[in-house]
């Protein structure tokens, strides 16, 4: 059977509440031992939470190692990293690619900047083919203006599209401890 043939849900792993009995649940609700919908105390067999080791759990909010699969709750850690990862990769490409239509509105007005300097180069052009059989400092004089819009054109391109090439080379570059340090940063 194919994994297309059972519904989105069948896939997602949740935690369970382990019981015994009903009784056992009822007795440890009344003399206050059960840990649901209370916060745990500071356990010093977890890691510090600036720790670069530690991830926090989504489902009892403890704090936890990076190489534990399961969480002491029972949450399984493995999937929750995995699941922030792919977050974290999804926004990565989503920004690429806002990135990257910010700079394509941002490089149509100036493209058009090449244009304005296609009369200074075919004014000499017919010029010297048709009046002159020598080159002549006229025709020197109509193309410096053309040189002169065509490098400023040039220079302003390479500046738009230096945050697009810096944006392509990360998402053609990462990795998982790319990933891993920029959680470790955002979090400390």
């Amino acid at each position: 059977m194919s994994d297309t043939d059972f519904p989105a849900s069948v896939h997602v792993l949740r935690p369970r509440r382990v019981s015994i009995s009903s009784n056992l649940d009822g007795f440890l609700d009344s003399a206050g031992l059960a840990t649901a919908g209370r916060p745990m105390p500071r356990d010093d067999t977890r890691p510090s939470p600036k720790s670069i080791n530690a991830i926090t759990c989504a489902n009892c909010d403890q704090i936890e190692y990076l190489t534990r699969e399961y969480c002491r709750c029972g949450h399984y850690l493995g999937g929750q990293l995995q699941d922030e990862y792919l977050a974290w990769e999804k926004r990565v490409y989503t920004q690429h690619s806002e990135l990257s239509a910010k700079v394509e509105r941002r490089l149509k007005p100036l493209r058009l900047l090449f244009i304005v300097a296609i009369p200074f180069l075919l004014v000499p052009l017919v010029h010297l083919t048709f009046w002159s059989d020598t080159f002549a400092l006229s025709s020197f004089l109509w193309w410096a203006p053309a040189m002169l819009i065509a490098s400023a054109g040039t220079f302003a391109e390479n500046q738009v599209i230096r945050p697009l090439r810096e944006s392509a080379w990360f998402v053609e570059n990462y990795t998982f401890e790319t990933f891993m340090q920029q959680k470790y940063s955002a979090a400390g």
